[in-house]
């Protein structure tokens, strides 16, 4: 859309910002992105693909409306898989023997809930439970990280798309009303957003108690591996090439609507319910902890900072910018960390972390090979084992982690 070049212009008069040919030079700056979409029939890629069309293989089995309730282990072995299935009232539970190995992939969310309810998992949750301990593995359900959002509502006034928007529809198949967000995207480092803060947020980060930003019950191998990641997040504050900041540009008079911080410092965890009935009947506890590490809350003042900067002092400038969130007001820092306190959300739906694979030593919950520690035939494949949520959406991970998982597992057999 030719609508997104003076927004993407605008970013040339901005100190560090780099422009890439595109997303596939792994490098932080403006630059275009694509769609998970199939190129020879313009199909996305979603459920029907992966699951439906293959539901006539002779080695595949889609089992609809069933929850898992537990992995069953036998000698440090997983041997077998529970599940129930509702009908009406009534609920009936099954057992899948397994053949080979199990393979857990239920999201960031449920594969920790699965792994607990079994008995893997940190054993004072699971005493608390009243669940007998298999593997005592602390990690379990702890890391869990998410891609915050930041509403920052500024638009241009004088930035006209198109006199009538439903003419593209028409003769263009496309058009602001047909599209939410764009594939054009700033992704950007912290020297580009803050080029005179950036190293003292390092610093700060570095000089850090950093296990007083987890809770007190952390278990130490937990904490372990929380301080290596800060430390190397300290790291990637100074680099230009680590993106910590994404917004989308839209081609419309809203350019953005949404900062996305991209390497969050805070860490949550997803615990079984203690106080409910610990089974699969009762979701998880998903504790965010979202800003409980205060630089994160300084990160985010920068963002706005850098958001404003953009849209007020370079070229978009001229087409009247003009600002609704958090205000023109809202200048000083504590107010703009007061703003984003009651308007921060917690996710982008981007779950990860919450069975890493770490180093047992360092809160890992699965090795190299992506098998649990502490019990052979079990493996997870999904985001619950990215140790650092990347700087980006997650879905490429995922399908670069299933593509290795796939190929770890045909080569074990």
């Amino acid at each position: 859309m030719r609508e997104l070049v003076p927004q993407i212009e605008a970013f040339r008069g901005m100190p560090n910002v780099e422009f890439p040919r595109d997303s596939g030079a792994g490098q932080a700056g403006v630059y275009w992105f694509p769609t998970f979409m199939d190129p020879e029939n313009v199909r996305r890629s979603y459920a029907r693909t992966g699951h439906y069309e293959n539901y006539d293989r002779a080695n595949y089995e889609l089992i609809t409306e069933s929850k898992v309730t537990k992995i069953e282990v036998e000698d440090g072995t997983a041997t077998s898989v529970v599940f129930q299935r509702t009908e009406g009232n009534t609920t009936t539970e099954f057992t899948v023997k397994a053949s080979r190995e199990v393979i857990l992939a239920a999201g960031a969310v449920h594969s920790p809930q699965i792994l607990q309810l079994s008995g893997i998992g940190p054993k004072k949750l699971l005493d608390t439970a009243g669940i007998d301990t298999v593997v005592d593995l602390p990690g379990v359900g702890q890391n869990f990280q998410d891609h915050p959002m930041l509403p920052v509502g500024i638009s241009l006034q004088n930035f006209t798309v198109h006199p009538n928007p439903i003419d593209l529809i028409r003769d263009r198949n496309f058009s602001p009303y047909s599209i939410a967000i764009g594939n054009v995207a700033a992704w950007l480092g912290m020297p580009a957003i803050s080029p005179d803060g950036h190293e003292d947020l390092a610093a700060k980060l570095e000089a850090q108690d950093h296990a007083a930003q987890l809770p007190p019950d952390t278990d130490p191998t937990v904490i372990a591996g929380y301080e290596a990641q800060m430390r190397a997040l300290a790291t990637s504050i100074r680099s230009t090439n680590t993106a910590f900041y994404s917004m989308s540009l839209t081609g419309s008079s809203t350019v953005g609507g949404s900062n996305i911080l991209l390497h969050p410092l805070s860490r949550g965890s997803v615990n079984i319910n203690t106080t409910a009935s610990p089974d699969a009947s009762s979701e998880p506890i998903v504790d965010y902890r979202a800003l409980s590490n205060d630089i994160d809350l300084d990160i985010l003042v920068e963002f706005v900072r850098f958001t404003r900067r953009y849209h007020f002092e370079t070229s978009l400038a001229a087409y009247g910018p003009r600002e609704t969130m958090p205000g023109a007001e809202v200048v000083e820092r504590d107010d703009i960390a007061g703003y984003i306190r009651g308007s921060v959300t917690p996710t982008e739906f981007h779950p990860s972390g919450t069975c890493a694979m770490l180093p047992r030593e360092l809160g890992g919950v699965v090795d190299e090979a992506l098998r649990v520690y502490g019990v052979e035939g079990l493996r997870v494949v999904d985001a619950s084992v990215i140790p650092l949520l990347p700087g980006a959406n997650t879905c490429q991970t995922v399908y670069a982690v299933a593509e290795k998982a796939a190929d770890l597992i045909k080569s074990s057999q």
